[in-house]
């Protein structure tokens, strides 16, 4: 059954409707479908290509959904899969839940990642290696898990609903339960051979230290933005070259990281096994030293102050935030009048992106606890724009729709953008056409993590745009315009089946 067919089943085993494509890899497509068992249940479905459809891969796709399933009872940092089935076409799939951010290779591509996040990630991953290595009961026996295909595409990065970073580990459709192949000879190579160990690309017998060279190849990447080696094209046969004879290249030393760290992300790049830390939890256990060794030097002064005193100082900044922006006032230099428009404040040493709007004290007031809602729309041409859409919605009172228009080619609207993609909230300040002295109510927004991502893209996309004409952004902004109108009924709908207080587009 091809992709299209598929889109007009819509309907699986009576349960899953598919809605649209999200991911195709080497054994099938992913789709974002909607559980019909739960109300407002959303999941996505990976069901096998029908070009795959013989045995042996049908039992490779059964085998990958078997193994993220028990890993992922034993591990949050592993995508959860729910459930496995083969539809009326005789076509397997199975259900994991759908994850919304972005993968770690995006990351790595468009955002800075400092030392903190760099610790926070990794001992993610590698408390997801571990669970795979430690192993499995399949079977009848514990099974050590090998990924075999580790990588930034494979390493997934959300956000909490508190807004911390988690990682999910995906892909597990060419792992090898190690106790279950007990085949010794050359193997066919499966995997992606710019993250391959050189055992792996040599067809050699593989174990769990086969991971422990590609997660080295990922913390290299994470911290260099590069691999340690440079090819002449991007080629298995360069590759080959790369990981099998070539010593890899130092960190560079720009890099400000503890030598520490350098030598074991360089140890895990070994060419032999035997050379390299032995387990996972070895790694991790390095990494929470190297971690602790650099917090307590940070955290002392010259007067020898312990973090203490820094977690009080945080906990005043986030009272001394809400405090000022609760006694913020209306610019003076804008009417006092039902307006929307973005304002950037200086606090200590942040920026601070807000939304300002004007309404009667009785809408703020029944407002306060609506859902808020935010997307942001690019368009390119003629003139780099963006449509920050901000809305306050309830069943009862319907939507108070709060746009702005971000002119790219402006020093203001490049300057938010940025200062957007950098942050993870925005607030939205409520004054009263009645009182304008003083701010109402401040209501926080979560930008999420593809959000921040795309900001960044787009602020990229119009450095490079040579405008001539100023005067085309009327263009731009009259084709978001009539976009908006276009969205809002889809907007509104999917609010309506919300049970979250906020909904990112």
């Amino acid at each position: 059954m091809n992709s299209r067919e598929l889109s007009a089943e819509k309907l699986l085993v009576q349960r899953y409707q598919l809605l649209e494509i999200v991911g195709k890899g080497a054994m099938g497509q992913v789709y974002r479908a909607k559980d019909k068992t739960f109300r407002n249940g959303e999941v996505a479905v990976k069901i096998l290509a029908r070009a795959l459809d013989e045995m042996k891969m049908i039992e490779r796709f059964q085998q990958e959904a078997t193994i993220s399933a028990l890993l992922s009872e034993q591990c949050p940092y592993i995508v959860k899969v729910t459930d496995y089935g083969i539809n009326e076409n005789k076509v397997p799939f199975y259900v994991m839940e759908l994850l919304k951010g972005e993968n770690l290779a995006d990351i790595i591509q468009f955002h800075s990642i400092p030392l903190t996040k760099f610790f926070n990630l990794t001992k993610q991953i590698c408390l997801a290696m571990e669970a795979a290595h430690n192993g499995i009961f399949f079977q009848g026996k514990i099974s050590p898990i090998i990924h075999r295909d580790l990588k930034p595409t494979n390493i997934f990065i959300i956000e909490d609903n508190l807004g911390e970073e988690k990682v999910k580990v995906l892909d597990f459709g060419i792992a090898k339960i190690t106790e279950q192949e007990t085949d010794k000879q050359t193997e066919a190579f499966v995997g992606t051979p710019r993250y391959a160990s050189p055992e792996q690309l040599q067809g050699h017998d593989l174990d769990n230290r086969s991971d422990i060279y590609s997660f080295g190849l990922v913390m290299y990447e994470m911290l260099a933005k590069h691999l340690p080696w440079e090819t002449e094209r991007n080629s298995p046969g360069e590759w080959y070259k790369a990981h099998v004879e070539m010593s890899p290249q130092d960190l560079p030393p720009t890099l400000d990281i503890p030598l520490e760290l350098r030598e074991l992300v360089m140890k895990c790049l070994s060419k032999s096994p035997s050379q390299r830390p032995q387990s996972v939890g070895e790694i991790r256990q390095k990494l929470n030293l190297i971690a602790r060794h650099l917090l307590k030097e940070k955290s002392l002064g010259d007067n020898g102050h312990n973090s203490s005193v820094d977690e009080d100082d945080s906990l005043t900044n986030k009272f001394d935030l809400s405090e000022f922006l609760i006694n913020s006032q209306w610019p003076k230099n804008k009417p006092t009048q039902k307006i929307v428009f973005p304002r950037v404040f200086h606090h200590g040493t942040d920026d601070i992106v807000t939304i300002h709007t004007m309404l009667e004290q009785g809408e703020i007031d029944n407002r306060v606890n609506d859902i808020r809602y935010n997307q942001f729309i690019f368009q390119s041409y003629p003139h780099p724009m963006i449509l920050w859409i901000t809305m306050l919605y309830c069943p009862e009172k319907g939507a108070k729709w709060l746009p702005c228009y971000l002119d790219l080619k402006t020093g203001m609207g490049d300057k938010i953008t940025r200062l957007l993609s950098e942050s993870k909230r925005y607030y939205i300040l409520l004054f009263s056409l009645n009182n304008s002295q003083k701010c109402q109510y401040f209501l926080p927004c979560k930008i999420m993590l593809k959000q921040r991502t795309n900001l960044k893209q787009w602020v990229s996309v119009s450095s490079m745009l040579n405008i001539i004409d100023s005067r085309q952004a009327i263009l731009s902004k009259k084709k978001l315009q009539q976009d908006f109108e276009l969205m809002k009924p889809e907007i509104i709908l999917d609010l309506e089946k919300s049970q979250t207080m906020e909904v990112h587009g």
